[in-house]
């Protein structure tokens, strides 16, 4: 019995990580380390490779300058203008690392608030791009929603209950750039239902970003072909969670995990083929890693290598 390895055809560092990471690495220095609020992009080898680089981690500004750094880092997911004001009041130099989708979104919001909508971001609420984009909106009205539970509201425009606490005529809802494409749809409908009823508006901006649901669609086009799906990327990461989840929703099974060590020996006893894909904050070396690991146990590597990197490709904006 052959048993393959097969690679999606899109996976791995998107355009934003690369970005984020060239200028943080650039900016690293061991002799005077800067330090990055949060993880700069949600993959444990890579923060490891880039603290030696000179790159280390805090959780606020204040706990960086009270460790002694001059400069500090707004990771490529974005964060809410307050970051600005407190590196000016602690006297911390600021380097922005934010990918410019995720800015695009915080642009959107704000315009969307001038235009007097209140403002529904799909999406996790403890997301620091989420957070990011609430602050940036700049108003109190502002919500991070995966279910229409989430909500301040209780009930649709219309509701004959007098208690009833029924959404604003004008809403608008934009995504985290890595959510699942098919489930922004799905609640989009479901809110439709409660603003538009008595002149309600509703307006939907698809903001998840071309990388991700190129990796999402590139994973439905694998599903068909293999037995099992190993997504590859930090345990943190939002995006490669979402292509596991994926990958179960189309009645593959599917695992997350982050090194070839998280492999559990009981998933390789599959009569078929595995199938890899990795999230955005991936690197290279370490899908390679996974799939040497399945090599040494018996699968056939994939015909093709990993895909190569255009420098000079952006994504649509």
């Amino acid at each position: 019995m052959i048993r393959r390895i097969k690679l999606a055809h899109e996976m791995g560092y998107c355009w934003g990580v690369r970005r984020a990471l060239d200028i943080i690495s650039e900016a690293g220095d061991p002799a005077d380390p800067v330090a990055t609020i949060g993880d700069v992009i949600h993959n444990p080898q890579v923060v490891d490779r880039l603290r030696a680089g000179g790159v280390d981690t805090r959780e606020t500004i204040s706990t960086a300058a009270q460790a002694g750094f001059q400069r500090v880092a707004i990771t490529a997911h974005g964060a809410g203008p307050h970051m600005a004001n407190e590196a000016s009041e602690h006297g911390v130099a600021l380097l922005d690392t934010t990918c410019p989708l995720v800015t695009k979104v915080q642009r959107m919001a704000q315009k969307l608030v001038n235009q007097g909508y209140s403002i529904v971001v799909y999406g996790d609420s403890y997301h620091p791009e989420v957070k990011g984009i609430i602050g940036w909106s700049g108003t109190t009205r502002a919500y991070a929603a995966k279910k229409l539970e989430d909500l301040p509201w209780d009930g649709p425009r219309g509701s004959k209950d007098p208690d009833a606490e029924i959404p604003p005529r004008k809403v608008a809802i934009v995504s985290q750039t890595t959510k699942n494409t098919d489930e922004f749809l799905a609640f989009c409908n479901k809110l439709s239902a409660w603003v538009l009823p008595e002149g309600g508006e509703l307006r939907i901006c698809n903001t998840i970003c071309e990388p991700t649901y190129t990796r999402q669609n590139a994973l439905k086009d694998l599903a068909r072909e293999v037995d099992m799906i190993l997504a590859i990327g930090g345990k943190k990461s939002s995006n490669t969670a979402r292509l596991a989840e994926v990958g179960e929703q189309l009645g593959v099974t599917s695992y997350h995990i982050e090194r070839p060590e998280d492999i559990q020996w009981e998933w390789l006893d599959i009569d078929g083929d595995v199938g890899i894909t990795a999230g955005a904050s991936t690197p290279d070396d370490v899908i390679a890693s996974v799939i040497d690991y399945l090599v040494e146990r018996g699968f056939e590597p994939p015909e093709e290598g990993l895909r190569d990197y255009d420098p000079e490709a952006t994504p649509a904006f």
